[in-house]
């Protein structure tokens, strides 16, 4: 990965809003980050915050009543909002897929294992002997004996299920993999296997991640960046180490200050008061000065841009811009 590189995606401006009775509720507001090929990119933030919503916006998954009302999702070079059916049915999987929050769910429950990988690869061209041999592979790659292909999804472990869906991402080496809280209902021997796993996939293959979810501490080990999100906002962007050792954002410092260590010192967690803004009706200024210890009058009034503060670290706050 080099920086001189052009960015595998690239999302500029990116709105997202469910239609409601009283009109538009927008659950991601102007949204814009990079990855860079090769690069793990973590975006982590509190439930409700627009995760996942914009996962399914870059695929172009979202289900109704949400609707993508603005921005550019730039993906190789090519806007995929702009992109009929069947040209975003050709890039889907072959070139950007996704690993699901659940498995179970995201399986087919009436189908084998192999019989879901095998519709998979036709979708793309892949049939035949040719088909069952790459099924094959795939069990390998992520740990899995060949014979599993016969299994039908209630007969495997969560676990297992779990490397399914990252077979299936998997099965037509795209450039750039969704991984959507892939490890949230597993306990955390298998979570740091799978993990471990997929980090040790993508040095031999070169894919790009977007790891999402809702635990910092488990994101700051396996990213090379973390973007964090606060009510459908972007409010800092850091590498991993630098965003660990020196968050510059309040909510940034609030999230980590809420997270035990594991090898530090004995202490008292910190909370982060009141809760998250309704995306009906957000607070003026900054979105989260009524929860902030540190804000001023100017938070209260005025948005806060997302400004660059040196390398490759950005925050939107008025007290470091």
């Amino acid at each position: 990965m080099t920086d001189a590189a052009p960015p595998v995606l690239s999302v500029r401006e990116l709105s997202v809003a469910y239609v409601a009775e009283e009109g538009l509720v927008r659950a991601v507001d102007r949204v814009s980050f990079e990855v860079a090929r090769g690069e793990v990119l973590g975006i982590a933030g509190e439930s409700g915050c627009g995760k996942s919503t914009v996962a399914q916006a870059l695929l172009r998954i979202l289900p109704p009543p949400a609707v993508i009302t603005g921005g550019q999702v730039l993906f190789e070079g090519q806007d995929l909002l702009l992109l009929d059916e069947p040209a975003l049915r050709a890039v889907r999987w072959r070139r950007l897929s996704m690993v699901f929050q659940s498995a179970m769910d995201a399986l087919n429950p009436v189908l084998t294992v192999g019989d879901q990988l095998q519709d998979t690869l036709r979708a793309h061209g892949v049939g035949g002997a040719q088909a069952r041999a790459r099924c094959e592979e795939l069990m390998a790659l992520v740990g899995l004996p060949a014979d599993r292909l016969g299994s039908w999804p209630h007969q495997l472990s969560g676990g297992m299920r779990q490397r399914i869906g990252i077979a299936l991402a998997l099965a037509l080496e795209p450039a750039l993999v969704v991984l959507d809280e892939p490890t949230t209902a597993l306990d955390v021997v298998v979570e740091g296997e799978i993990l471990r796993q997929l980090l040790a996939l993508r040095r031999s293959f070169g894919f790009s991640i977007i790891f999402i979810t809702h635990d910092l501490t488990r994101m700051l080990q396996v990213c090379d960046r973390v973007a964090i999100f606060y009510a459908g906002r972007v409010v800092e962007v850091a590498p991993a180490a630098e965003l660990r050792a020196g968050p510059r954002h309040p909510y940034t410092q609030g999230l980590l200050a809420a997270f035990p260590s594991v090898h530090g010192a004995d202490g008292e967690l910190a909370s982060i008061p009141g809760s998250p803004p309704s995306p009906r009706s957000p607070p003026p200024g900054c979105r989260f000065h009524p929860r902030c210890a540190q804000a001023v009058e100017r938070c209260r009034a005025e948005e806060p841009p997302l400004v660059a503060l040196g390398g490759r670290h950005q925050a939107a706050c008025h007290l470091v811009g």
